[in-house]
């Protein structure tokens, strides 16, 4: 029986010629292969394809610890691949701009624009996406590609490039952005169910918040969210799944909800640690953590500026009055 609805299949010309308006309209590099992508690139095409065919032997492998004494694994790619990849990023994906929703990896955002939708609100589900940069396949990634306008054949190229053992690697800088374009599907999904029973949505990379005012309402709705994000192909890790209310202290994205005002901050115990640590490092000229230095608090005091801005004051006057009283702290 023919498949009415079946596209027809296009010559690698016709496909070329179909998809030209489409990327020259959104300004983007025009090639429908790897020769033509090498010259857009200004690489020799045998480069492109060595890349694509051993992509394990391309990239360093090693760990880093998680706040939770667990370990992240990172792939970091070579040289070369990298610069391929920087290059993908520069010229496709930093155009492509994700759902509102999404708030990691977005130029001009951070922490606090993922919390400050639900600062009106008193009760919180927090969802973890499982394994969110392995779990988006490079067929899922070429789709991407496709969709924008790029031939099959330079799409399989662009996607073997960015992927590693057939997901996004934890270490490629074109991971972020394709992980946030692959997710819009599911942002809007969510955020179609949710925006209909006034649930305040936003993901911050794997971490998806939702927040109300009605506790049972949430409840509800976790079960259809949930749904969702397995139909979209993504697993939540149920260790990381809660629920939080008002009579506990409400952590979202590593910001606390303020008690008495609607607004996030670092929090209190944040504020006591910090101020320790600076006083032990002006004054005492140590800390207990090898990685206390002048250069650390000052990193983390311009984060602060981004994130929380009262504390922001309170912490910056905390450490020039210790830098006034005990002088710059000493470099051995």
């Amino acid at each position: 029986m023919e498949e009415k609805n079946k596209p027809p299949f296009l010559s690698p010309e016709a496909e070329k010629a179909q998809n030209k308006p489409l990327l020259r309209l959104m300004n983007l590099p025009v090639f429908s292969d790897e020769k033509e992508l090498a010259e857009v690139m200004h690489v020799d095409f045998r480069l492109i394809r060595k890349f694509c065919g051993g992509q394990k032997y391309f990239y360093r492998r090693y760990t880093i610890p998680k706040s939770n004494g667990k370990s992240r694994e990172i792939l970091q790619p070579c040289k070369d691949l990298k610069a391929l990849q920087s290059w993908i990023l520069r010229n496709i994906l930093d155009g492509l701009a994700p759902t509102p929703y999404a708030t990691a990896y977005v130029k001009d955002k951070n922490l606090l624009h993922n919390v400050s939708p639900h600062s009106a609100n008193r009760y919180f589900l927090c969802l973890d996406l499982e394994d969110f940069f392995p779990s988006i396949s490079d067929g899922r990634v070429a789709n991407i590609f496709r969709l924008i306008g790029y031939s099959r054949r330079a799409a399989f190229f662009l996607s073997a490039l960015c992927t590693y053992d057939g997901g996004l690697p934890q270490g490629a800088v074109t991971s972020p952005a394709l992980s946030n374009l692959v997710a819009a599907k599911l942002d809007r999904r969510i955020a179609g169910f949710t925006s209909r029973r006034n649930i305040v949505y936003t993901r911050y990379a794997d971490d998806i918040t939702l927040s109300s005012n009605n506790p049972a309402r949430l409840c509800k709705a976790m079960h259809t969210v949930i749904r969702i994000i397995e139909n979209e192909r993504f697993s939540v890790n149920a260790e990381k799944t809660r629920m939080v209310g008002p009579r506990r202290q409400c952590r979202v994205t590593g910001l606390v909800k303020n008690t008495d005002e609607p607004r996030f901050g670092i929090g209190r115990h944040k504020k006591r640690q910090m101020r320790a640590i600076m006083h032990n490092l002006l004054i005492k000229g140590k800390t207990d953590r090898k990685y206390d230095s002048a250069d650390s608090i000052i990193g983390w005091l311009s984060f602060l500026k981004g994130v929380d801005q009262v504390s922001h004051e309170q912490m910056n006057r905390t450490w020039e009055f210790l830098l006034a009283k005990s002088g710059p702290p000493s470099t051995h």
